[in-house]
C-alpha cells in the first residue's frame, strides 16, 4: 500500500471512533504538555537566578588577588601578569585597582567615600560610563579629575547643622556636584580641626585638602560601587603617597625582590567578552597561583542545581508521555482486537502481513502527531497560566 493510502484508511478508521480517538490523542497532548512545561519550569528558575545574580554586577568581570603558590613561593601581581592576562583570547579589558577611603567636602557639606584608582581608559569597558557629564581623565596633581556615583550626592551631610542630609523631602540630592567646588581629604581630623597626636601626646599634621575636578556621574551598578569615586590609579597612588609623605608616616621598604619585578598589586580587574569564556579565564589565572572572584562562580553553582532539577522534572515529565504511549498502545491493541474480522478479509484479498502492521501503526502515528500537536498548543497556552496563577511564588516558565 502506498503512503497516502494508509494515511486516508488510518484516518478512515480513527474517525469511526471520534471519542476514543479523541480520548487517546488528549492522554498523548497531556504527557507532551507535562514533559515541556516541567522542563520549562526548570529553565525558569535558573533565568530566575541568573537574573538575580546579574543584579549583584556583572557575570564577566574577575577580581583578581595575589596568593601563595606551593612551597610557598609567592604568585606576583605586576604588570607582567597584566601583560599576560591581556594576552589571553577572549579578555576585553584589564587594569590594576588602587583603593582608599576619602572624605569629600563641599562647602559644610561632608560625605566618606571609596575611591578606586583605576586605568581611566578601560572604565567603560567595565560599565563606569557617565550618565551625566564626561570620562574623567588624569587632570593635573593640583586638580585631578574624578568620577562619582550618582549616590554620592545624596550622602552629603551639613557638620553645622547636627549633620544634616542635602536631600529634599523626595531624598533627591540638593546639591549637584558637576556645579560645585568640592574638595577631598584622607583623614577626618582636617574636617574637624581636631589634630590627632601620636604615641607621645604630639599633635600631628593634618592630612592635605586636595581640591578636585568633577567631570562626570555615573551609576552604582546596583549598589556594587556605592558612594564611590573613580580616578586615575597613577594620580591617585601618588595623591596617597603624597599625602603620607606630608603627614610624616612612614613607608614599607621595597625588597630586593619587588625592585626586580616591578611594582605590584593587591587587586586586577579583569574584564572577558563572553560570559561563555569566563570559567576558562578563571581557570588559566588560577593555575597561575593567583586567587579569583567572579559573580560567574555562583552562577556555575546555580547551572549545577539548574541541570539537576530540570533532570528530575523531565524525568516526571519522560514518566507522563511513557504512560501516554502505554494508552496509545492498549488503545491500537483493542482496534486490533475488535477487527479481527476485517484482518481476515483484507488476508484473503491479498494483503500482506506488513501491510496491515502499517495500516496500525499509520492510525497510531496519526493519533501520536495529533496529541503531539495539541500538546504543544497546551504547553504555549501554560506558558502563560502558570505564571499568572503562582505570581506570589514569581515562578516562571521559559520553553526550550
Amino acid at each position: 500500500m502506498k503512503p497516502k493510502d494508509l494515511f486516508r484508511y488510518g484516518c478512515t478508521n480513527l474517525f469511526r471512533r471520534k471519542t476514543r480517538t479523541a480520548l487517546t490523542a488528549l492522554s498523548m497532548a497531556v504527557g507532551v504538555m507535562c514533559i515541556v512545561v516541567l522542563i520549562s519550569v526548570g529553565l525558569g528558575y535558573e533565568q530566575a537566578y541568573r537574573e538575580s545574580i546579574e543584579a549583584l554586577g556583572s557575570l564577566t568581570k574577575i577580581d583578581v588577588t595575589p596568593a601563595t603558590g606551593d612551597y610557598g613561593r609567592k604568585a606576583l601581581l605586576n604588570d607582567k601578569a597584566l601583560e599576560a592576562f591581556r594576552g589571553i583570547d577572549g579578555v576585553e579589558a584589564v587594569t590594576p585597582v588602587y583603593q582608599q577611603s576619602a572624605y569629600i567636602v563641599s562647602g559644610n557639606y561632608v560625605n566618606m567615600v571609596r575611591v578606586y584608582g583605576i586605568d581611566m581608559t578601560t572604565a567603560e569597558r567595565f560599565m563606569l560610563t557617565p550618565e551625566r557629564g564626561v570620562m574623567a581623565e588624569d587632570g593635573t596633581r593640583l586638580h585631578p579629575e574624578v568620577l562619582f556615583t550618582d549616590d554620592v550626592a545624596a550622602g552629603l551631610a551639613n557638620k553645622a547643622k547636627d549633620w544634616e542630609l542635602a536631600v529634599d523631602e523626595n531624598g533627591n540630592a540638593l546639591i549637584d556636584l558637576l556645579e560645585v567646588p568640592v574638595r577631598m581629604t584622607f583623614d577626618s581630623s582636617s574636617l574637624t580641626g581636631e589634630p590627632k597626636a601620636d604615641t607621645d601626646g604630639r599633635a600631628l599634621p593634618s592630612s592635605n585638602l586636595y581640591t578636585l575636578r568633577v567631570t562626570g556621574i555615573c551609576s552604582t551598578l546596583n549598589n556594587n560601587f556605592a558612594t564611590a569615586a573613580f580616578m586615575s590609579f597613577d594620580r591617585l597612588q601618588e595623591m596617597t603617597q603624597a599625602n603620607a609623605n606630608y603627614m610624616g608616616a612612614t613607608t614599607q621598604t621595597k625588597t630586593a625582590e619587588e625592585k626586580a619585578n616591578g611594582p605590584t598589586y593587591d587587586l586586577v580587574w579583569v574584564m572577558v567578552k563572553n560570559v561563555n569564556d569566563v570559567q576558562r579565564i578563571v581557570k588559566l589565572i588560577r593555575d597561575t597561583g593567583l586567587n579569583t572572584y567572579s559573580l560567574n562562580d555562583m552562577l556555575e553553582t546555580v547551572r549545577t542545581q539548574s541541570r539537576q532539577i530540570q533532570g528530575m522534572l523531565g524525568a516526571l515529565g519522560g514518566i507522563a508521555v511513557l504512560i501516554s504511549a502505554i494508552c496509545v498502545a492498549n488503545t491500537m491493541m483493542m482496534s486490533i482486537t475488535e477487527r479481527t474480522r476485517e484482518i481476515g478479509v483484507l488476508k484473503v484479498l491479498g494483503t500482506v502481513r506488513s501491510d496491515i502492521f502499517k495500516m496500525f501503526l499509520s492510525e497510531a502515528l496519526i493519533v501520536g502527531v495529533i496529541g503531539g500537536a495539541a500538546g504543544l498548543v497546551l504547553s504555549f497556552i501554560a506558558k502563560w497560566l502558570i505564571p499568572v496563577i503562582f505570581a506570589s511564588r514569581e515562578l516562571r516558565c521559559v520553553l526550550p
